[in-house]
């Protein structure tokens, strides 16, 4: 077996078979084709024996490994295994031919292997077991995951950061917060209220206000992992109810589909919109939901933002309420960043305001 490709059965004459119109019949390839297809595909694919010795390797461990094929065969697979593994991997085959039992998953699994030069390539492998020429030979299919896993780790570490922020925030900010409005509460008991302690009471809790809206900002800034399919009708409905704003009313379309995302984050999304609808419009507004070609808007038949520039909207702090926080649409801003979406402010059809998402992959095809 050498580094071309195992030999076949099949005799060296065969042809490709071709049908009236000259195209190959389906199912009827010859043993150059499957040939080519091992050596030049993407992924690196190495056989070994018993003894874990390499029998054959394909062109593309050059590009994962740094190896030349002809390097590798006749070497142990252990050549371009990190060392701290080396005694694990032979007490795994040791056990695997005696009993059967496999240490790890044989499908999809990630170790990490040694590149030529020293340097670790992290791997995702599928391993398979067949015989050739009656003997047992084992294959492992091994693709470079190595930028995916780096990317995972900096998200990682991003969200770590983020984590201690907030509890930095719930923590050393809220806990003295506290203790200042349970001192105005001593004080009303003992002195009877008086506009000082209404104005300061008033202060407290725009600062309360404003600590939760940050730790929601540290929340839902993080960088997005695992994303699902999800009903946007549903999500805005789920949102609706839980954002407090009973005497406005909704309107969803009806066909406007699915998208992928964090169904808690964008939950989140639509929650600060229809508040911020609420706060701006007036309690009576109503509030739509629809689809674009590329994502999806929502917008509401309120005044419109009137003078206010629309890209200052997602600026931190930025609100024209003085009982806002003004943190609302900042955090509907890092939502829509962490999922890779485009947001902007506009004006509707009917002069009120109008929130687009842009880049969100909905789907009209309704999600079983």
């Amino acid at each position: 077996m050498s580094s071309s490709g195992p030999p076949s059965d099949a005799d060296d004459s065969d042809s490709t078979v071709l049908d009236e119109s000259g195209n190959v019949e389906p199912g009827v390839l010859d043993k150059e084709f499957f040939e080519a297809l091992v050596e030049n595909g993407s992924d690196a694919i190495v056989s070994i024996d018993e003894n874990s010795r390499i029998l054959f390797a394909n062109r593309s461990v050059e590009r994962v490994f740094g190896y030349e094929p002809d390097e590798l065969v006749g070497e142990p697979l252990t050549t371009i295994m990190p060392e701290r593994f080396h005694d694990a991997h032979h007490e795994a085959i040791e056990r695997y031919l005696e009993t059967g039992e496999r240490t790890l998953d044989w499908r999809d699994v990630e170790l990490p292997a040694k590149h030529a030069d020293g340097h670790e390539v992290q791997l995702s492998i599928t391993f398979e077991e067949h015989r050739y020429d009656g003997e047992r030979v084992f294959s492992g299919i091994m693709r470079d995951v190595t930028d995916r896993v780096e990317r995972e780790r900096e998200l990682e570490r991003q969200n770590e950061q983020l984590e201690r922020f907030a509890s930095f925030v719930s923590h050393d900010l809220r806990d003295p917060l506290q203790t200042a409005k349970a001192d105005v509460a001593i004080l009303e008991s003992e002195y009877g209220t008086d506009e000082l302690f209404d104005e300061l009471d008033e202060t407290l809790d725009r600062m309360d206000a404003l600590i939760d809206d940050v730790l929601t900002l540290a929340k839902q800034g993080k960088t997005i992992g695992e994303t699902a399919t999800v009903e946007l009708p549903d999500v805005a409905r789920a949102a609706w109810r839980t954002a407090g704003v009973e005497t406005a009313t909704l309107d969803v379309e009806d066909d406007i589909g699915s998208v992928r995302a964090d169904r808690e984050r964008l939950e989140t999304l639509f929650q600060n919109l229809f508040r911020n609808a609420v706060q701006h419009a007036g309690a009576d507004v109503t509030v739509r939901v629809g689809a674009l070609p590329d994502g999806f808007y929502v917008a509401d038949d309120g005044p419109g933002f009137g003078t206010e520039a629309p890209e200052d909207l997602f600026e931190y702090g930025y609100t024209t309420d003085e009982s806002g926080t003004g943190f609302g649409l900042s955090i509907v801003g890092e939502i829509a960043d962490a999922h890779g979406w485009a947001v902007s402010a506009t004006s509707g059809e009917t002069g009120g305001a109008r929130f687009e998402f842009h880049g969100a992959t909905a789907s009209r095809e309704v999600v079983e």
